[in-house]
């Protein structure tokens, strides 16, 4: 696994201040854990993926093992440029749901967003989805 399919090897309170305010904003703020967040008992169901597209504008993925350097936005446009994270849009199950939560107004993808800008490249309409209310995605969080 390359250096920028990996999360970087910072504390998630470093993570946070190195955060830019746009992604910052439009995350929960807690500490969530991503095996808890699998482990729920969700439904999943259809997501519009053109509900979600707002997300390809955020710095979500690292670089050069930099975090919040590449927009999926980017890799739509000069997919050559990051070879990683396209190669991992183009690996991405999408037989697998992505993870979501209803925040600030909006759903936001907490999990799997390689696999919704592979939904988007392959022009589908819907992606599969399960997602978590905040009182379920604090039941995620802790040590």
């Amino acid at each position: 696994m390359s250096a920028d399919a990996s999360a970087p090897d910072v504390s998630f309170e470093e993570l946070v201040a190195r955060m830019p305010p746009s992604v910052r904003e439009v995350f929960p703020p807690d500490r969530w854990k991503i095996g808890k967040l699998w482990a729920l008992e969700l439904r999943t169901e259809p997501v519009e993926v053109a509900d979600l597209v707002w997300m390809f504008d955020l710095p979500l993925w690292q670089l050069n093992g930099e975090p919040f350097r590449v927009t999926p936005r980017q890799v739509t446009e000069t997919p050559m440029n990051f070879r990683d994270h396209y190669q991992r849009v183009m690996d991405a199950d999408l037989d697998f749901p992505i993870h979501l939560v209803a925040y600030r107004g909006r759903l936001v993808v907490l999990d799997g967003v390689h696999r919704l800008l592979k939904a988007h490249f392959l022009r589908r309409r819907w992606i599969e989805g399960k997602i978590a209310t905040a009182a379920q995605l604090q039941e995620c969080v802790g040590p």
